[in-house]
């Protein structure tokens, strides 16, 4: 068989009486012994896959042929229980081919649906067979209707019986794909019955499934074919409603969707003799439900059914389907609802609700049969638990009508010919909320209630006129600034927050003016708490962030913020900064919550914000008294230069070059002509921020220009003459000056200068040749002063970042310089400790947001390059340098991804095991906490050491040891603590008794933190069991 195949296969275009002469043998040999075709479809598998299409053409061709010239009654004789397998595989493959037509379709449909007992075979040729019958469906389906039923039966044989789930969801989907390309009409019954017999499904997966199928993923399936075709609701309805009488609540559930899924297709005529029973099962569910999730499915399900009864035909008056579905439902509500306090109220609101919520025809009916009774109740009522629990179903209403009829200030998609009926109430509303949220009741449920009601109504499209809106919004003001509950305020200004972005300028105008009105002016003010006053400025700054930040309103905070600055900064002192980083805080915060939302509108605040606030933190450095300005204060430099960040880095390349050149001119320069608040320039002394010698309060403010250099795309030019011999005199700058924020901000800009404009490596030169011998020479200078030493070595550890964020050989290079230094006294330490400079993230500095060179993967690239270093250096150093190796090994395993840690962990354990006995307790901390990272997530590599760790983190946690200070020993017990959950109860038998015994002395321990994780550890070893595996 396999020499003829061959044969037909390499026959060329001109031997075609040799592949006919092949071809009549094949059909030959099959038709003497039908097992043969076996042998042909096994023989031609290589050629049907061939990666040439001429190759695939003439394997399928042969196949085809052969297959319609044998006798039918010979190819039956082929299909026993081992052949059919494969021949339904090669069907399936033939089916995807172009030379199978549909004149092979239906001859392979009918031999497989007449001819084949699917549910005698395995698994995998029932498989085989709905695959082909999906294949054949998608690219024949208008030939296969020819076969008319005969299909739509063959297909119910095939599926009756079948059980297994990946068999199942391919029948499911078949079954949709039927129902919508054939006509069914004939076998409707046959059909749901084969299907409802899978219903409920109870099908749960086994442990590490590898074909993924899940119980809710059979479950949707089957749910789609009962929802598939209208002509199933009378077999469907009267059993699902059976099943909703069931007392398993997945049933329950399931029954619940399924109704709600097939409600809009079987539609109102269909559910209408059934609507009562609907109501019976569903209210169950609801008035006692057994969990929120139930409850929340039956709500879902009755907005489904009354959205669908609502569109049935109308016959007048009391026939009409939504109105019959309704009555008794708004009496057995309103029934409930005649003791609004009692258990059974608030689920009748949420009913309520939910059919108000399906449709006007229903939201109407419900109100005008309700709302009189509720508000007539409301004010015939003494009690605050009775108006709360009434308040409460009205503010139903109101959420439904803003489903059905929209919200204010957003693009609606319903018909806006339809109002609400709560208009007729509306004034009678806004009374009963205003006055709930205006009393004096020590009930604050009731006042929460009346807030969240204006809320409600505020939202509601077209409901409340702008006077009444403005009302509500002073109330909400007054609470938020006057009322002393925490909860009432914090609902009030969620309410302002929401508002803000649907109406802000009505916002705008009733709520900032009085928030900026209660913030002091003064120092006097700040040492005054009169009547009015009776909030922080922080709590009102706070309230402010929460506002603020849509874009109209914003435009609004920023002159009143700098308003209240410029108020300030000549009447505060440094010490009393909290007021002045409070309001420049809440700038911060807004701009980080305007980028983060995208707004469009942080670029302008480059030009009318940002020099301001420079210009507010330089202008008291040049005065001639040098005097004690709020505006020199770090902290306020700080946040300064946060908000120049943010702004900077959202703004283009053009905008920043001409801030860059302003910048510049005040800082290099040393030019403020440009500045508007100095009038004249001979009243002040020169601004020189870049010199060693200068003010203090002048080199502080290099943090500003550090910051701007940051926020540069690369794209920017930094307008000098010469970058090598700017970034050369900044260098010199930060080792001569005994300032640290002058130092660390001239460090970050010159590594951020090195980092950026080094494209092509046009700066490498400079670093290698000039900078690194430079800066070594310092260094290792022992007769030169400590401070410049630990200046130079600064520098150097910043530079080593710049050059390894961008994976440049040189970074590589000098962080071997940096291990070599480990040895140096006193500044040995210090190289080790940058290591979590080189390798850690600085938020603010060096990173992709401020357009850094950061290349993939580069913390894998520097762990791989330094690790097996670190691990030589440790062997071969002494005692004394030992450590440094094993801080610097901490740092690095700290800031590497997790994957890459536990990969590359094992040969380094004995190594931080060691670590731990050494004193320095910041590295016993680090290493602890790489221990609890090893424990959760590599336990079995974990348990290879616990005769070594456990005794040693368990002496850790002892306060006795000068060396286990709070942060130790608490990070000990956080480890200890993991292990029971992690580790199996067998390998930490032998340890229980004396962990349990030693913990007991750390519940004594003087520090709360401390204690707290020890009672935590504790109770964790305490339960650990032979039963617990992992606690």
């Amino acid at each position: 068989m396999d020499r003829l195949i061959s044969t037909y296969i390499l026959a060329q275009t001109d031997s075609q009486e040799q592949a006919d002469a092949a071809i009549q043998d094949i059909v030959k040999d099959v038709g003497i012994n039908p097992t043969k075709l076996l042998m042909l479809v096994q023989g031609l598998g290589e050629y049907l896959t061939s990666d040439e299409a001429f190759v695939r053409s003439k394997a399928t061709a042969l196949l085809s042929t052969t297959l319609a010239t044998l006798d039918q009654s010979k190819v039956n004789a082929s299909a026993d229980q081992a052949c059919v397998p494969e021949l339904l595989k090669g069907l399936l493959a033939l089916s995807t081919f172009d030379k199978f037509t549909s004149v092979d379709c239906i001859k392979s449909v009918k031999a497989i649906l007449a001819l084949v007992n699917v549910q005698t075979y395995q698994q995998t040729a029932r498989h085989y067979v709905f695959l082909f019958l999906e294949s054949v469906i998608k690219r024949y389906s208008q030939n296969l209707k020819a076969m008319s039923s005969d299909f739509v039966f063959g297909f119910i044989q095939c599926l009756d019986g079948e059980k297994d789930p990946r068999n199942l969801m391919l029948a499911f989907t078949l079954i949709k794909n039927i129902i919508q390309e054939f006509d069914i009409a004939q076998h409707v019954e046959d059909l749901f019955e084969v299907t409802f017999c899978y219903f409920p499904i109870t099908f749960r997966p086994p442990p590490d499934d590898p074909y993924g199928i899940t119980s809710e993923h059979l479950k949707v399936g089957l749910r789609d074919c009962l929802a598939a075709t209208p002509y199933f609701a009378k077999f469907a309805l009267p059993l699902l409603l059976e099943k909703l009488s069931s007392s398993s609540g997945s049933a329950k559930k399931d029954s619940m969707e399924t109704i709600a899924a097939c409600a809009p297709v079987y539609g109102s005529s269909a559910l209408t003799p059934y609507a009562e029973e609907l109501w019976s099962g569903l209210q169950n569910e609801i008035f006692h439900a057994t969990g929120d999730e139930l409850e929340q499915v039956a709500l879902n399900t009755l907005q489904v059914i009354t959205t669908e009864l609502s569109m049935g035909v109308s016959l007048g008056g009391s026939n009409d389907p939504v109105e019959k579905f309704l009555r008794p439902i708004i009496s057995d509500c309103m029934t409930q609802l005649q003791k609004p306090e009692m258990k059974l109220a608030k689920p009748s609101g949420k009913i309520l609700k939910a059919c108000a919520m399906a449709s006007d025809p229903a939201c109407t009916a419900i109100t005008l049969a309700t709302i009189p009774t509720l508000l007539s109740q409301y004010t015939s009522s003494d009690q605050s638990t009775r108006k709360k629990a009434l308040l409460d179903v009205l503010l139903d209403f109101l959420e439904a009508s803003t489903v059905l009829y929209g919200s204010a200030g957003k693009p609606t998609e319903h018909d806006t010919d339809f109002v609400t009926p709560l208009l007729t109430f509306k004034d009678r509303f806004f009374e009963l909320f205003t006055n709930a949220l205006l009393s004096s009741n020590e009930y604050n449920a009731l006042r929460l209630a009346g807030v969240k009601g204006l809320h409600g109504m505020i939202l509601l499209r077209e409901f409340l006129s702008e006077t009444e809106i403005s009302y509500a919004i002073q109330y909400f003001v007054r609470i938020v600034l006057e009322d002393p509950d925490v909860e009432l305020q914090e609902t009030a200004l969620n309410s302002l927050s929401s508002l803000a972005l649907i109406m802000p300028g009505v916002v705008r105008s009733m709520a900032l003016p009085s928030f900026f009105e209660m913030l002091p002016t003064s120092q006097n003010d700040m040492d005054v708490d009169t009547v009015v006053q009776k909030k922080t400025p922080e709590y009102i700054l706070n309230a402010v962030t929460k506002i603020g930040a849509e874009p109209t309103l914003f435009a609004d905070v920023v002159p009143q913020i700098l308003e209240k600055l410029d108020l300030v900064a000549n009447d505060f002192s440094s010490t009393h900064a909290t007021y002045p980083i409070a309001l420049l805080t809440t700038l911060l915060v807004l701009l980080r919550s305007k980028a983060s939302q995208g707004h469009s509108d942080l670029p302008q605040y480059l030009d009318n914000l940002v020099p301001r606030l420079i210009g507010l933190c330089v202008y008291p450095t040049v005065s001639l008294d040098d005097g004690d300005s709020v505006m020199k204060n770090s902290e306020i430099l700080e946040v300064v230069a946060g908000i120049t960040r943010v702004v900077m880095i959202h703004v283009d390349t053009r905008a920043q070059q001409e801030f860059v050149k302003a910048i510049f001119r005040f800082f290099v320069s040393e030019d403020l002509s440009t500045l508007a608040m100095i009038k004249d320039t001979a009243q002040h002394v020169p601004f020189t921020p870049l010199r060693h010698d200068s003010r203090v309060s002048q080199q502080n403010t290099c943090v500003l220009f550090s910051t701007v250099i940051d926020g540069c795309r690369q794209q920017t030019v930094l307008p000098v003459d010469n970058l090598q011999q700017f970034t050369g005199s900044l260098v010199d700058v930060a080792i001569k000056t005994a300032n640290v924020i002058q130092r660390t901000a001239l460090s970050e800009a010159v590594a951020t200068i090195l980092n950026k404009y080094n494209k092509g490596g046009v700066m490498e030169s400079f670093i290698s040749q000039t900078l690194i011998p430079e800066l070594h020479n310092i260094i290792r200078q022992e007769q030169a002063a400590f401070e410049t030493r630990e200046a130079a070595l600064i520098m150097y550890t910043w530079i080593t970042k710049a050059m390894v964020l961008s994976t440049s050989a040189i970074g590589y290079d000098m962080t071997g310089e940096l291990m070599s230094i480990f040895s140096v006294p006193r500044l040995g330490k210090l190289a080790a400790d940058g290591f979590n400079l080189v390798i850690g993230e600085q938020r603010d500095v060096l990173t992709k947001e401020s357009f850094a060179v950061v290349r993939l993967l580069y913390k894998q690239r520097f762990f791989n390059h330094c690790v097996p270093v670190l691990v030589k250096g440790f062997e071969s150093s002494t005692n004394e340098v030992r450590h440094n190796f094993l801080i610097a090994l901490s740092h690095v395993l700290r800031n590497i991804p997790k994957q890459v840690l536990l990969t590359e962990l094992p040969p380094l354990l004995p190594m931080l095991v060691h670590s731990l006995s050494f004193p320095d307790p910041e590295l016993k901390a680090s290493t602890i906490e790489t221990f609890q990272i090893i424990t959760k997530d590599a336990p079995g590599l974990m348990a290879e050491h616990l005769a070594t760790l456990t005794p040693l983190l368990v002496s850790l946690t002892s306060a006795r040891d000068p060396a286990n200070t709070m942060k130790v020993r608490s990070t000990a017990l956080k480890c200890l603590g993991a292990q029971p959950k992690s580790l199996p109860f067998t390998a930490l038998r032998p340890y229980k008794a004396q962990v349990l015994k030693e913990l007991e002395k750390c519940l004594d321990d003087r520090k709360r933190v401390v204690r707290r994780e020890a009672v935590e550890c504790r109770s964790q070893w305490f339960t650990l069991n032979g039963s617990i595996a992992s606690a």
